[in-house]
C-alpha cells in the first residue's frame, strides 16, 4: 500500500460549503476539516473522512434551510462527468500534471454543495489505496457555478507529482467519488460516479534506414516503445506489446501492413522490421495502448529510393 503524501495535514482549516446557498438561506454553516493532499495509507483514510464530512455538512445545511417552496424536481442529477475531457489522464516521470474533472448538476436550482474526489482501490472500507480531494476542496472554494437555468457547471482540479505521489501500482483503473446536494428530494452521494484510468506516459521512437537507399536493397525500420516508470522516475522499454508497422506513399495515407510484439531483455520495447526498397515510401510504428499506458504513434520516416 502506498504510504506517501504530498504535504502534511494542517488541523483547523475552516471550509465553508455552499456559500451562495447558505447566504441565500441566512445560514452560516462551516466545518472544521484538515486540508487533504494526494494520500495513500492512513492519510487516504483521513482524506476520505474529510470528503464524507463535507457532504454531510452540505446535507445539514439543506435540512436547516428555510423551506420557501417545494422543489420542481424530485431527484438531483449529475451528468457529463469527464476526466481531462475524456476517460483517462497520463503522467510522466518528472512534471506535475493537473487532472481536471468536470460535471453538471441539475434537478434543483439551489446547490448546497458538490465536489468530487478521485480514488483507487477495491473499496473505501478495507481496500483503499489512494484518495485525492480537489484543490478547490483544500482551498475552501466552490467548484460549481450556476448557469442561470437551474443547472450548475462544476470543475475540480487535482495536481499529481509522479515523484512523490505515485508508484507503478497506481497505474490503471481509478474511480470518482462525487456528491451533489440540492433542494430536490433525493441527492447524489456515490463513490463510483465514474471509472477512469491513470496511465504511465508512453513514447515511441522510429527510424527507417539507410537514407537514401538503392532500389532493391533492404530498409530496416527500428522503433522502441517506452513508458514512464513511477518507481525509478525514468522511461523503460515496454515489453511484449503489440505495435503495428504502418506504411504510405509520399502522398498517400498510412495503413497497417503488419503487427509485431516488442522485445524483452536487452531489447526491451524494441521492434525491428525490414522491407525491400522499391519506391519512395514512409514508415512508422503505432501502439494502441492498454489500461495502464496510453496509445502513441511514432513520427513517420520517409526513405528516398534511388
Amino acid at each position: 500500500m502506498s504510504q506517501h503524501s504530498r504535504k502534511k495535514f494542517t488541523p483547523g482549516k475552516k471550509v465553508t460549503l455552499g456559500v451562495s446557498a447558505l447566504a441565500a438561506s441566512g445560514l452560516a454553516v462551516g466545518l472544521l476539516v484538515t486540508p487533504s493532499a494526494t494520500a495513500g495509507g492512513t492519510d487516504a483514510a483521513k482524506a476520505l473522512e474529510q470528503s464524507k464530512a463535507a457532504a454531510a455538512d452540505a446535507s445539514e445545511a439543506k435540512a436547516e434551510a428555510p423551506k420557501t417552496r417545494a422543489s420542481t424536481a424530485d431527484v438531483t442529477e449529475v451528468s457529463g462527468i469527464t476526466v481531462n475531457g475524456g476517460n483517462s489522464a497520463q503522467v510522466g516521470t518528472t512534471n506535475t500534471q493537473t487532472i481536471t474533472v468536470k460535471w453538471t448538476v441539475s434537478g434543483g436550482s439551489t446547490l448546497y454543495g458538490s465536489d468530487a474526489s478521485i480514488w483507487r482501490g477495491t473499496d473505501t472500507d478495507t481496500g483503499l489505496k489512494q484518495w485525492i480531494n480537489s484543490e478547490q476542496f483544500d482551498a475552501g472554494t466552490e467548484p460549481c457555478v450556476s448557469n442561470g437555468d437551474g443547472t450548475h457547471s462544476c470543475t475540480a482540479t487535482y495536481k499529481i507529482d509522479p515523484q512523490s505521489d505515485l508508484t507503478n501500482e497506481d497505474a490503471g483503473a481509478w474511480k470518482i467519488s462525487l456528491y451533489a446536494i440540492t433542494e430536490a428530494t433525493t441527492d447524489v452521494d456515490t463513490d463510483n460516479a465514474k471509472t477512469w484510468y491513470l496511465k504511465r506516459w508512453s513514447r515511441l521512437s522510429n527510424n527507417a534506414s539507410p537514407e537514401p537507399v538503392a532500389k532493391g536493397k533492404t530498409i530496416t525500420i527500428t522503433g522502441k516503445l517506452e513508458r514512464a516508470n513511477w518507481d525509478t522516475y525514468k522511461y523503460a522499454g515496454y515489453t511484449q506489446q503489440t505495435v503495428r508497422l504502418q506504411e504510405r506513399s509520399l502522398t498517400g495515407s498510412y495503413a497497417t501492413t503488419s503487427s509485431h510484439s516488442t522485445g524483452t531483455g536487452s531489447l526491451a520495447g524494441v521492434e525491428k522490421q525490414t522491407r525491400t526498397a522499391t519506391t519512395d515510401r514512409c514508415y512508422r510504428y503505432k501502439f494502441e495502448g492498454t489500461t495502464t499506458t496510453p496509445p502513441v504513434t511514432a513520427t513517420g520516416d520517409c526513405v528516398d529510393v534511388r
